[in-house]
């Protein structure tokens, strides 16, 4: 996958993420899977995170994604359609 690549997946759930994972794998369509740590709110370089405070239940931080191809993007669309959460693009 060396092409240009759109993403198809992206949530806070990561048993929803494992089966987006397993959906395009037994597909036959190739992807990249990853999570990134969403950064805090409190501004750059601050090292207190305010959700560990704020509120009495852990808000979850990783946000977890999965891109594939353009040329596939919407074949990975249709099979992930109706199987896992749906998925709210934030502009990207």
């Amino acid at each position: 996958m060396f092409g240009k690549t759109a993403l198809v997946y992206q949530s806070k759930k990561k048993d929803d993420w494992d089966k987006a994972q397993k959906l395009l794998a037994d597909a036959g369509i190739e992807y990249n899977a990853w999570k990134v740590e969403e950064p805090p709110i409190a501004g750059c370089g601050s090292k207190i995170d305010p959700r560990k405070f704020m509120r009495k239940v852990e808000v979850p931080k990783e946000i977890y994604r999965i891109e594939v191809d353009k040329d596939n993007r919407s074949n990975a669309e249709k099979i992930l359609q109706g199987n896992v959460l749906p998925v709210i693009s934030y502009g990207l």
